[in-house]
């Protein structure tokens, strides 16, 4: 059995260690994770797999967390019976530009209007070396359907960023 939980609250010192515990004493494995600092807040999706009663434990563990360090927490057990996922071939996109509040609407609705998937997305907004100008920057994991030609979507792709005064990069996943 799997459970997904989202967890957000005030950054502490010792709450991955916490989280991890929970995980640990409940008898879970920790299939995937993120946690992160995002200013002075704490984010963090996990994927928990374990048999019933050890996620029920799981569950029951995280929620008196929450109500120790004041967290929201939102937990949604998966069902037993997952569809299969479509093949497709993992691609990177990497972007840099200017700051703009639209980059990331622009970049999910070029991808979307083709079908294909994003996976994952993060951005930082950094300042430029030497001027301290705001930068957008992000990366992309999305999924290509096999049966796409990858060089007109690259194309179309350096075009869009053309347009957009994007710096990016298309190419595939390498482990």
């Amino acid at each position: 059995m799997q459970i997904v939980a989202t967890i957000l609250g005030a950054d502490r010192l010792n709450l991955i260690a916490d989280i991890g515990q929970v995980v640990s004493e409940c008898r879970c494995t920790l299939l995937e994770s993120r946690l992160t600092e995002l200013g002075t807040e704490f984010a963090g999706h996990l994927m928990v797999e374990g048999n019933w009663n050890h996620i029920a434990r799981f569950e029951s563990a995280l929620e008196n967390l929450a109500a120790r360090y004041a967290l929201k927490i939102h937990m949604r057990r998966l069902p037993e019976d997952k569809p299969r996922e479509e093949d497709a071939i993992p691609y990177a996109v990497d972007v840099v530009a200017g700051e703009s509040g639209s980059h990331l609407y622009e970049l999910a609705d070029f991808f979307a209007a083709r079908h294909i998937k994003i996976l994952d997305v993060s951005t930082s907004r950094p300042p430029a070396p030497y001027t301290g100008t705001p930068m957008f920057i992000a990366h992309l994991t999305v999924m290509i359907p096999p049966a796409m030609k990858i060089i007109p979507l690259r194309d179309e792709f350096v075009e869009f960023c053309d347009r957009q005064n994007l710096d990016a990069i298309l190419e595939p996943v390498k482990r």
